[in-house]
């Protein structure tokens, strides 16, 4: 009986891993470019990141989407977002919701958690640093 119910749970469900690994940011004169790969088992169909700048912490929080996507497993993406709330500074990017190609949706919680990635932009490019 628990190997049946074990079966219907989504694979990606099962492990204490994000299925999105962050693997650097830069920021722009316009924006915010972010790379990530997928490292769940299942194609994302659609990825939600928390978008902050200091000056938002006590307004809420920027949403970087991507609504209508196919990101494949072991592949690495490249996405471009305007900076939130229009001003460039430093902005603070974490993993808030995807949906995978079976319907799931995964959240972060305290026993799965992601990085989160500081995006400081510079003059001369961008600087990128983990956190937690």
């Amino acid at each position: 009986m628990a190997l049946a119910m074990l079966a219907t749970v989504p694979v990606c469900a099962l492990g204490a891993v994000c299925p999105v690994m962050m693997v650097s940011g830069t920021g722009d004169a316009d924006g915010i470019v972010l790379t990530f790969r997928n490292s769940g088992k299942l194609p994302i169909r659609q990825l939600e990141f928390s978008c902050t700048t200091a000056q938002m912490r006590d307004s809420g929080r920027g949403a970087c989407r991507e609504r209508n996507a196919l990101f494949y497993p072991g592949m690495q993406y490249t996405v471009r977002y305007p900076y939130p709330g229009g001003t460039r500074g430093v902005v603070t990017v974490a993993v808030k919701s995807l949906t995978t190609a079976d319907g799931f949706v995964w959240k972060p919680s305290k026993k799965q958690k992601c990085r989160t990635l500081r995006i400081a932009p510079s003059r001369g490019g961008a600087l990128a640093q983990r956190s937690k």
